[in-house]
């Protein structure tokens, strides 16, 4: 048995578990089809993005889903393991991962996450809950405005760019005249120069990891308030 047949049995049955279709599944976590098929008949090795996506789409964690793998890997095929026990480095490498997520970037501010695709929106609202986050989601800049009025203190901002009604740059301007000391990690296509913003302007550029994503946000609470843009 290889890895990517052992995670496949792992993600078939929580699927079916759920009474979920792999068009479902697909659409819950903006997971291509064939790439879920793929990943079901252990013809594809999945990403850290893609775990964390068909974790949050499968209510369940990623953590979960990996050591279940090694699991099912290690009651099956114990002797080959022992002989070539690089095939379980992918396991190890996510493990690792994922204790150093757990262990260095637990937290327990408010964090407004906004962007106009709500399967992202809950994706990123679930995995920030999950390591002691309080989230506060909005669909635009509009929505952000007004929530962050309503809702406080929020201790940082994560926003799209590109948004309708209310674009994240505008949105943020906004903000700050209400809270000078707001922190903002912004979610984008285009590079920072793009934006005409300050070199330590906090921006992560998409496609990302959810590690990166982490990473990102604990580095904008940990830092000095956003600067202004040019």
């Amino acid at each position: 048995m290889t890895i990517e047949e052992a995670f496949g049995i792992v993600i078939r049955r929580l699927r079916r578990e759920r009474n979920l279709s792999q068009d479902k599944l697909s659409m819950s976590s903006c997971l291509d089809r064939k790439f879920i098929s793929n990943i079901e008949g252990g013809k594809q090795q999945p990403s850290l993005v893609s775990i964390f996506a068909l974790a949050s789409a499968l209510n369940t964690s990623a953590s979960s889903i990996i050591y279940e793998t090694e699991f099912i890997l290690k009651i099956n095929t114990p002797d080959r393991l022992r002989a070539e026990g690089s095939r379980i480095d992918w396991i190890s490498s996510m493990e690792i991962m994922m204790n150093k997520i757990n262990n260095s970037y637990q937290g327990s501010e408010t964090i407004l996450i906004v962007d106009d695709e709500r399967q992202l929106r809950e994706m990123l609202s679930d995995f920030l809950v999950s390591y002691g986050y309080k989230v506060i989601t909005a669909e635009d800049g509009q929505d952000a405005l007004e929530k962050y009025k309503e809702n406080g203190p929020i201790h940082l901002v994560v926003l799209d760019v590109v948004m309708p009604r209310k674009d994240g740059i505008s949105c943020f301007k906004e903000i700050k005249k209400v809270n000078p000391g707001a922190k903002a990690v912004f979610m984008s296509g285009y590079r920072p120069d793009h934006l005409h913003a300050k070199e330590d302007f906090h921006l992560i550029q998409k496609p990302f990891s959810p590690v990166e994503m982490i990473k990102a946000i604990r580095s904008a609470l940990e830092s000095d308030p956003e600067p202004m843009f040019d």
